[in-house]
């Protein structure tokens, strides 16, 4: 389908074998076998993806190097890369202004639902990270189900903040710890209330997963016309969650199924597509 608009998916994955010198983290999710950036690019392509955003996965720990390498190998086809980073420690500023400052870097990623780090909401640890997120301008982007009233507290306590939700903000047993036959949407009256932070965006990155019909997975939809309603096109973003979404339907289906939702004009799309992600990250990726 041809499209007058470039399609930019912000949130995908590739990342590379465990070896020793760049060994994957046992706390990390087990995303299956390792995806390499040129099959990814392959497999975008293939379904109508024009850009991609880089989500460095959990698997790699902290190590960003091969999501970085991938981008500087292809920049016309990787935007850049939202990467992970330790929120611990007394020198998080000079560690988050180096960080930044890498090519490529586009923004960084907290995973937030499985121990050690689903504490971290909690017990202070993140303190020191959105004030400083905040003075260097770094756009934050938190997997964090269930957790939407803590993430308003922190949208308002930092305005200068720019807090990007990952996945809807949903429970679901692909990316969090939650019982499996919960409802995704049960809190999510909590994900909605973060629309009264003009500082928060939302990533529309697991319909197909969360639906459990299949393509287009309608009875998602009113879901998605929420946040349309709420906190409108500019500040949602589209992500397919390739490959883990591969599990619901194909990467194509991860896209094509935005044309089936009826309260989208092309200029709606356009933001969902990738201007959003634009504003969100304060840089152009044309």
């Amino acid at each position: 389908m041809s499209r007058p608009y470039d399609v930019i998916d912000a949130h995908c994955h590739y990342w590379e074998p465990a070896r020793p010198d760049r060994p994957w983290d046992k706390d990390g999710w087990d995303t299956g076998p390792p995806l390499s950036v040129e099959q990814l690019l392959e497999d975008a392509a293939q379904a109508g993806v024009t850009k991609i955003v880089q989500v460095t996965p959990s698997i790699m720990g902290f190590d960003n190097r091969y999501a970085v390498e991938g981008a500087q190998r292809f920049p016309e086809r990787v935007a850049g890369v939202i990467g992970r980073f330790d929120p611990t420690g007394e020198d998080v500023g000079p560690r988050l202004e180096r960080f930044y400052a890498q090519e490529k870097i586009l923004g960084l990623r907290l995973t937030l639902n499985k121990p050690p780090w689903n504490r971290w909401l909690d017990d202070g640890t993140l303190e020191n990270l959105w004030r400083e997120a905040a003075r260097v301008g770094v756009p934050v982007t938190v997997t964090a189900a269930g957790r939407g009233a803590a993430l308003l507290d922190v949208a308002r306590r930092h305005p200068d903040l720019r807090l990007v939700l990952d996945h809807m903000g949903v429970e679901h047993n692909a990316f969090s710890v939650a019982d499996p036959d919960e409802d995704p949407f049960a809190r999510w009256d909590l994900v909605l209330a973060l629309a009264g932070a003009p500082n928060t965006y939302v990533k529309v990155s697991c319909v197909p997963e969360v639906s459990k019909e299949p393509y287009p997975f309608v009875n998602v939809h009113r879901y998605v016309r929420d946040l349309y309603e709420r906190f409108g096109p500019g500040r949602l973003m589209w992500g397919s969650d390739y490959p883990p979404s591969l599990s619901a339907c194909s990467y194509k289906q991860s896209v094509d199924y935005v044309d089936e939702l009826p309260f989208l004009d092309d200029d709606d799309k356009a933001q969902f597509f990738g201007g959003s992600l634009l504003r969100a990250v304060g840089v152009s990726v044309a």
